[in-house]
């Protein structure tokens, strides 16, 4: 039996903490162009350290850049649903979970899929910092917190996330599992995808990769 997810409610004051924190430049979410959204630069020398060593998808490092430049309307809503709509949106709860949830989802996503579990989990920690530990999984996906926080990634179309990523974009109504080296970077990627991007199903590995691989991981 699965143990109790704690839900926290995160506040406008709190959003706007964090994204200051990242020196994510906030008025660029507000625009509608990629242009606009992708060319949001930050100073954090964190994040310059970990952007540097990774590059989307090296295949299609043409096409990800091909996406900056162009100036075409970014569809922040699911192209499913037929509609589209601008940030900032209401922030919906982060569900907080530890070691024990996230190894049954998991187990869920592995021994079915990402489309039969509706969950798409994914590591923001910097690609050398996954190269130090491995990845939590097979299944986890990895897109670093400087590509979420100013450069919109989430802001992108599917084909050009996929495309510049390597994995299908996560649609609004699956569930996105965040997960990084502490709880941190996981939280504030959280933070921005419902804020910023319209996703409502947010859960926050609280124990990161800390915790994983320090009590003997997957």
């Amino acid at each position: 039996q699965r143990a109790a997810m704690r839900r926290y409610y995160i506040t406008p004051t709190l959003i706007a903490a964090a994204l200051q924190h990242t020196n994510v430049n906030v008025a660029a979410f507000t625009t509608t162009t990629k242009t606009q959204i992708l060319s949001s630069t930050t100073s954090s020398s964190a994040n310059k350290r970990m952007t540097s060593s990774y590059t989307p998808n090296h295949k299609h490092a043409l096409m990800w850049n091909s996406a900056i430049n162009t100036s075409s309307t970014a569809r922040y809503m699911n192209s499913n649903s037929g509609s589209s709509a601008t940030p900032p949106f209401d922030m919906p709860p982060i569900t907080q979970i530890g070691k024990m949830e996230l190894e049954e989802i998991i187990e869920e996503v592995s021994n079915t899929s990402r489309e039969e579990s509706g969950y798409v989990i994914i590591d923001v920690r910097g690609e050398d910092e996954i190269r130090a530990t491995g990845k939590l999984s097979p299944c986890v996906e990895t897109l670093p917190l400087p590509y979420i926080a100013a450069r919109g990634a989430l802001a992108l179309d599917e084909e050009d996330f996929e495309a510049a990523f390597g994995f299908a974009k996560p649609a609004l109504d699956e569930t996105i599992v965040f997960t990084c080296k502490a709880g941190i970077r996981s939280m504030q990627a959280c933070q921005i995808a419902g804020a910023m991007n319209g996703y409502s199903n947010l859960v926050n590995y609280s124990g990161g990769a800390d915790e994983w691989f320090g009590s003997g991981g997957w």
